[in-house]
């Protein structure tokens, strides 16, 4: 159970138990020279009740009536849910009007507030908000403003995460009673889908927590760091960007949003601000003072400087990707991200703090004044901001640090930083009550958009910009950009690899090699086989989607292998498959037949260890095949002889096995065929006393 009374800082009060007071009466047998009458206040007027999502701002004025009756002294606060009613005393510590926070939002709870005087308490109020049905628990919100807000008692200040309500906020709700968002650094931000906020303590540290659960638990994503400022939340809700100021400049980081290593993307730039394709930034230059455009990743190369935006502070792009808003001195200026002239707004206060898009046509900005400080409201049409309306102003001792914009929205789901022509983009209504989507690609509206994922085939190389937005039951609307990168470009690859015809090994390495503007995203490599004596079979999968470049391949003696490769950009844009690669392993000697006079030896030296043997003259081994080429597996040395050589019969020529030193399993090229040979291969030893050792024999029908 939490309940606050605000002074300048929320205070734990305890639920009592109310007795009226008793009005004082004669004692029996004695006189009165005057009779004796009491007067309670009658209702506080002007009760009204605010939800954030983390808590309940309520807030009274005292009764009409008084100054007729005795002063009010103070008030109950009672809290009913299910049946069981909860009192807090609120005490009077204002002049006319007084406000009260519960930090829990409990489903079904109704307040109401009575007066207390010195005669007693007088009649509640009918419980349930003003901007309810009379009686009726205090709605949940759709939308909220949560804070970084620093607050001051003895001197000592503590900057905490809160909450207000849209409209009509009296004070600050806090996040939670404890923990560490009662102590954080002044720049916040929020996530693209309204529902989380990122913060820092000391600058040292990074902490993600959720805004619309009350009391949700903090999660560390960063620590060790210094001097971390000003933040921003990638669009698809990835990626934080953070500043840090370092030894008299400031550099920009980049840190996964569920933590992990940042990578720096440079130095001399600050106040990060991301654009709807999740690769850009906008950033300050702290060399020009310009504002600039620059890529997402380390080195951060530079894209575009915005000329007339000198002196600019806490930039901020809005949602859509079309402006770029930031103070200048005490006014808020705006100017197109394609780059033009910035258009100033109204100076108000003393100095700018902070600028947050509520949506593309919305702006929440922090701003000093000499009283303190101001949160404001202003609207931004065509690149123009208006007139500033006062959101909420702290009381005196508080001060609204930075502010962002919370609620379920809809939002598009991570994509690719570059995509291919059939664009499939998927977006999520979770939290929205019975949502009207409509889609927008290029300014062609689709109404109402089909379920996600949003898809378009088809799409030309270039930017596009997808525009959902979602209407619920009331309406309420929001909206989701994403800016698409499309490349319809295939990336081209090719086969470095292997070079040779025949190979003796069990496996082979199949090498290639991928380009594209984009980079390469995976390979698909396929092979097709043959028997000796036999045809291609259809084409298989070796391995699909693999980023390796080279892939071992077991072969199996007596076929030939061809091999193809086609390469998948990050786009997903395929190439082509490369020409087949193709290579045999031999088959063994054992396959070929061998006329009476050959012998079959075996010895580790010989292919497969085994060989087919003889010194006679005259006798022939054979074997059918299918092929274009052939390849004899045989020994050479100083008494090897020769083989003359038969196709279906007939001779086309002779090999000589003759070296000077001995080689075992030397691969010997035989007689191309005039035609593809569909047949027999017989090879007939020449000369007696000569070493003939056969080893195997291998075809390539490529």
């Amino acid at each position: 159970m939490r309940a606050f009374l605000r002074f300048a800082a929320p205070i734990v009060l305890s639920a009592v138990v109310l007795t009226a007071a008793v009005p004082a009466t004669a004692a029996p047998g004695s006189t009165t020279s005057t009779e004796q009458t009491t007067s309670v206040p009658s209702v506080p007027v002007g009760v009204r009740v605010k939800g954030t999502f983390t808590g309940i701002d309520l807030a009274w004025s005292l009764p009409a009536d008084e100054g007729t009756t005795d002063g009010v002294t103070g008030f109950v606060v009672r809290r009913a849910v299910n049946g069981t009613e909860t009192a807090y005393t609120v005490p009077r510590t204002a002049v006319t009007t007084f406000n009260w926070q519960d930090t829990e939002r409990l489903p079904g709870a109704t307040y109401s507030v009575a007066a207390v005087n010195a005669d007693g308490e007088g009649p509640a109020s009918t419980p349930g908000p003003a901007d309810t049905v009379p009686g009726a628990p205090v709605a949940a919100p759709t939308d909220a403003v949560t804070v970084a807000h620093t607050v001051t008692t003895d001197g000592v200040s503590r900057t905490f995460l809160g909450q207000l309500a849209v409209q009509g906020a009296t004070q600050v709700i806090p996040l939670a009673t404890s923990g560490p968002t009662q102590q954080v650094d002044k720049a916040i931000a929020a996530s693209a889908d309204g529902r989380q906020v990122v913060f820092s303590q000391g600058g040292s540290s990074l902490w993600t927590v959720s805004a619309v659960v009350p009391h949700a638990q903090p999660v560390k994503i960063l620590d060790g760091a210094t001097g971390i400022t000003t933040k921003s939340w990638s669009p698809d809700g990835t990626r934080i960007a953070f500043a840090r100021e370092q030894a008299g400049t400031s550099c920009v980081e980049i840190i996964g949003a569920t933590g992990g290593t940042p990578v720096r993307l440079g130095c001399n730039v600050a106040a990060p601000s991301w654009l709807p394709d999740n690769q850009t930034l906008i950033v300050k230059d702290q060399v020009t003072g310009k504002l600039q455009r620059v890529q997402a990743k380390a080195g951060g190369g530079l894209l575009t400087a915005y000329a007339g935006t000198e002196l600019a502070q806490h930039p901020v792009a809005s949602p859509d990707g079309r402006w770029v808003a930031y103070f200048k001195n005490t006014s808020v200026n705006v100017i197109p991200v394609a780059g033009g002239t910035p258009v100033p707004g109204s100076p108000l206060g003393t100095s700018g703090e902070s600028i947050s898009w509520a949506s593309s046509g919305l702006l929440l900005v922090t701003r000093r004044t000499e009283n303190g400080s101001t949160l404001q409201q202003v609207p931004v049409n065509d690149g123009r901001p208006y007139v500033n309306a006062k959101l909420f102003d702290p009381p005196a001792g508080e001060l609204v640090e930075s502010a962002v914009w919370q609620g379920p929205r809809i939002t598009i789901k991570p994509t690719a930083a570059v995509v291919g022509p059939n664009v499939s983009v998927p977006f999520d209504t979770a939290g929205l009550v019975n949502p009207y989507v409509s889609c927008e690609f290029d300014g062609v509206t689709t109404a109402p958009c089909p379920a996600s994922p949003f898809q378009k085939a088809g799409v030309t190389a270039g930017v596009h910009v997808l525009r959902i937005w979602a209407v619920e039951d009331g309406g309420r609307g929001t909206t989701a950009v994403r800016w698409l990168n499309v490349d319809s470009a295939a990336p081209t690859v090719r086969v470095t690899g292997p070079t040779f015809d025949v190979t003796k090994a069990a496996t082979a390495t199949f090498n290639y090699a991928g380009t594209d503007n984009t980079g390469i995203g995976s390979y698909d490599v396929r092979w097709r086989i043959a028997p000796t004596a036999g045809a291609f079979g259809a084409y298989a999968p070796v391995k699909s989607g693999t980023t390796s470049t080279s892939v071992a391949i077991g072969v199996v003696a007596g076929y030939e292998y061809c091999v193809s490769v086609r390469a998948r950009d990050l786009a997903g844009n395929l190439s082509p498959w490369t020409v087949d690669k193709c290579f045999s392993r031999p088959s063994d000697d054992r396959a070929m037949g061998a006329a009476k006079g050959w012998v079959r030896a075996a010895h580790r030296a010989y292919y497969l260890g085994t060989a087919t043997a003889t010194s006679a003259k005259g006798i022939s081994v054979s074997r059918s095949v299918q092929a274009k080429r052939l390849f004899l597996i045989a020994t050479k040395c100083v008494t090897c002889g020769g083989l003359n050589v038969y196709y279906n019969g007939k001779y086309v020529g002779a090999v000589n096995l003759y070296k000077a030193t001995t080689e075992y399993q030397a691969i010997v090229p035989l007689p191309v065929p005039a035609t593809f040979l569909t047949g027999s291969v017989l090879l007939t030893t020449r000369v007696a006393g000569k070493v003939y050792q056969i080893d195997g024999l291998a075809v390539r029908r490529t």
